[in-house]
């Protein structure tokens, strides 16, 4: 069919409006059947350029409410800690108190044993000065009526000649008991020495060859006597007077640090942001708490009472030493020195040079021996007593 047929029987209006018309009516039909075919898409989809911020916020609180209960949580542990610690002080005060209170009065114990044992071993000595002073002044005395009696039987005519080798053989008698007395007694080595050489000097003047035997006992013992290495006791007895007055003076041992705060190592690069706080509360949590690894034993520091108290107990120890020196009394002497380098080692700073020197001196000290076994001189006075027996 032409256009014009087709314009005649729409009435003479042009076919062209008719079309547009329709395709302008079948524009919103289309657009509603793509609409109504199309997938429908979730609330969330729809509504998510929108409320986009809002989700940010509320991630944001969320984040900040972890940071807040973290924090309080560390909070809540450095408060319970800190109150640990608080509890644990005031324990360990009391603990300390008690051994302070207990080591005091063993201190006071100790001083008061001291005491009573140099009383007694000064009372000892004093008896064995007594004793040794008696005897030798009845030494002295006997020497000198031997001394009279030979320079009158000297100055006497018409004395025989067997009288005088009674009378040097009875003076070599006196001299062997006056060296056994000396050395067994008093101790005295070097008298004993003496008077051994005295009376090998009478019977050398007797000539006499029965006597040979005696002499060559004499020598034997001589010879055991100077063989021993006796100990300077007088040095001795200066040396441990000199450590008592230097006592007073040494330092006492120090536990105390002088900082207790930690040596930190500056960050290599600062954090920030979650790092940074974490970093901070983990700082402040390790500050609370610190371990220290040490090779030597802990030392509790002494109080000023107990200070004096360890002095005085040196002190004690040292002059007890001082008089086992004197009277001889080997173990009192030993024991005393290693009770005094004891306290040393345990109560005074060991790195100082003098506490140092001192406790070598006292390990000298007692590593020797002040009382050697004394040898046996009585072989020639029993000799000799044999021999007179046999001639009478």
């Amino acid at each position: 069919m032409s256009q014009q047929d087709t314009s005649e029987k729409n009435g003479g209006q042009p076919v062209a409006d008719d079309s547009d018309s329709a395709a302008d009516n079948a524009e919103p039909q289309d657009t509603e059947v793509a609409a109504a075919e199309a997938p429908e898409l979730p609330p969330e989809t729809e509504r998510a350029p929108g409320s986009s911020p809002r989700i940010r916020r509320r991630n944001g609180s969320y984040v900040t409410g972890v940071l807040a209960l973290t924090c309080a949580l560390f909070a809540a542990g450095a408060v319970g800690l800190l109150w640990w610690q608080y509890r644990q002080f005031y324990a360990d005060v009391d603990q300390a108190y008690s051994a302070t209170s207990v080591s005091l009065q063993t201190g006071r114990a100790d001083v008061r044993a001291l005491e009573d044992r140099m009383a007694d071993l000064a009372a000892e000595n004093l008896r064995t000065r007594e004793f040794a002073t008696d005897l030798g002044e009845r030494v002295d005395a006997m020497l000198g009526r031997f001394l009279d009696l030979e320079d009158r039987l000297n100055a006497t005519q018409g004395v025989s000649e067997d009288t005088r080798r009674r009378w040097l053989r009875i003076e070599a008698e006196y001299y062997l008991t006056v060296a056994n007395a000396e050395l067994t007694l008093a101790g005295r080595w070097d008298n004993a020495t003496r008077a051994l050489e005295f009376a090998d000097e009478k019977l050398l003047e007797l000539s006499n060859p029965a006597l040979g035997s005696v002499r060559e006992r004499i020598a034997a013992e001589l010879m055991a006597l100077r063989a021993i290495r006796l100990a300077d006791v007088e040095g001795l007895s200066y040396s441990l007077t000199r450590l008592a007055d230097g006592g007073r003076t040494l330092s006492i041992r120090s536990t105390s640090p002088g900082n207790f705060a930690a040596e930190r190592e500056p960050p290599a690069e600062t954090p920030s942001g979650l790092a940074r706080i974490w970093l901070s509360l983990k700082g402040a949590v390790a500050a609370m708490v610190s371990i220290e690894r040490r090779d030597e034993p802990i030392v509790r520091s002494l109080s000023t009472e107990e200070q004096t108290l360890v002095r005085q107990q040196l002190e004690l120890e040292l002059v007890v030493a001082r008089l086992g020196l004197v009277s001889g009394q080997a173990d009192v002497f030993r024991q005393s020195l290693m009770a005094a380098k004891e306290l040393l080692a345990r109560h005074f700073d060991n790195g100082d040079a003098a506490v140092a020197s001192a406790m070598a001196l006292l390990e000298e000290m007692a590593a020797l021996d002040i009382a050697p076994a004394r040898p046996d001189i009585s072989g020639s006075l029993n000799l000799l007593r044999s021999l007179a027996d046999r001639d009478n």
